[in-house]
């Protein structure tokens, strides 16, 4: 947690991203490209651009899914602006500021308690990231031909499965971090709280994660925003006249993804963008080429995105109480026993 907060101060990310950005385009030549970036065409840019709507509402409708199967539904359409406001500021903060708010916005609005609410968070992030590695890594070794394709299938299918074949053999790792023995050092009554919390919390993802309807809904909306990303990347390509093999696109874009996450740098930037133009050129796209696709991607995907999250906290500023974020920062905080998880894992 200290080296989230360290790398996501704008003093210390700033500078390291800047210069991973200005590395990319000067071992690129990027600048000497003038002539291909003036042939660019604007369609398919526009399209990628839309297609970000389409991400918007499949996290709302993936968040409602699971909150249905929780026993708490809620509209997609009120969730629009609480899962795309939270998908920027985790990406930008290391305490999950986003995720705090929407939890208790479920809460003042919806009547989703806590537990429910944690849940469905952790299962989002955790989960979504873990399927986006996986099939990244996949595709990757389907594409280059390392792995036969039947067994990169029944690999994947095994990954879709995992989670609840996890569940089913009593295997719940928040229920055995809650029975551990560490009350003494923060204090009996808070970790008995906590220790409250996390089970309820590890029974409700048991509870989503262990019907194979659930499952395979959250797979398939997960599998569709995953999709949404690497047509956007597709149509980049199009757009600079370069041709990409969709598995190589998918697993690139999923791989650099998962490096950027794990960098802790806000949006990955840098480092995301840094493994992508790799990817790409292992792929057999030129540098150049690699290098515009990459930055053509930040502008028709991440921007439109953040734009929208902004849009979002500025509505949902509106529906908080008097006492703003730092209320609802309170009132969260006060129901977890001062304690709230890190969910700062983005897709």
């Amino acid at each position: 947690m200290r080296l989230a907060t360290w790398l996501r101060r704008p003093i210390v990310w700033l500078p390291i991203s800047i210069g991973l950005l200005v590395l990319l385009v000067w071992r690129s030549r990027l600048l000497e490209a003038g002539a291909a970036l003036r042939g660019l065409e604007p369609g398919p840019l526009l399209v990628a651009a839309l297609l970000c709507a389409l991400v918007a509402v499949l996290w709302a409708v993936r968040s409602a899914e699971l909150l249905a199967a929780a026993g708490r539904a809620v509209g997609v359409l009120p969730l629009v602006p609480m899962t795309t406001f939270a998908n920027t500021i985790n990406n930008l903060t290391p305490g999950s500021a986003g995720e705090i708010v929407r939890m208790y916005l479920l809460r003042a609005h919806h009547g989703v308690d806590y537990a429910t609410s944690g849940a469905v968070v952790l299962v989002e992030r955790i989960g979504a990231f873990g399927y986006l590695a996986t099939s990244a890594l996949l595709a990757w070794l389907a594409w280059s031909g390392a792995v036969p394709v039947a067994l990169t299938v029944l690999v994947a299918i095994l990954l879709v499965v995992a989670p609840a074949i996890v569940y089913r053999l009593g295997l719940r790792p928040l229920g055995l971090v809650a029975r551990l023995p560490i009350g003494r050092p923060i204090g009996t009554e808070r970790w008995e709280r906590i220790g409250s919390w996390l089970t309820r919390v590890d029974g409700t993802i048991a509870a989503l994660i262990g019907d194979p309807r659930h499952l395979v809904a959250f797979v398939v909306l997960s599998a569709g925003i995953f999709t949404v990303y690497a047509a956007q990347l597709l149509l980049v390509g199009r757009a600079l006249g370069v041709t990409v093999d969709p598995l190589a696109a998918w697993g690139a874009l999923g791989l650099a993804t998962t490096v950027g996450v794990l960098s802790l740098l806000p949006f990955g930037l840098g480092s995301t963008d840094l493994t992508l133009v790799a990817l790409l050129g292992v792929a057999g796209v030129p540098a150049v080429d690699a290098v515009a696709m990459t930055f053509g991607y930040r502008i028709v995907s991440t921007l439109p995105l953040s734009i929208a999250g902004i849009v979002s906290f500025a509505y949902l500023s509106a529906r908080l109480p008097a006492s703003g974020m730092g209320g609802a920062a309170r009132a969260v905080r006060a129901e977890l026993g001062d304690q709230v998880p890190d969910f700062a894992v983005d897709p």
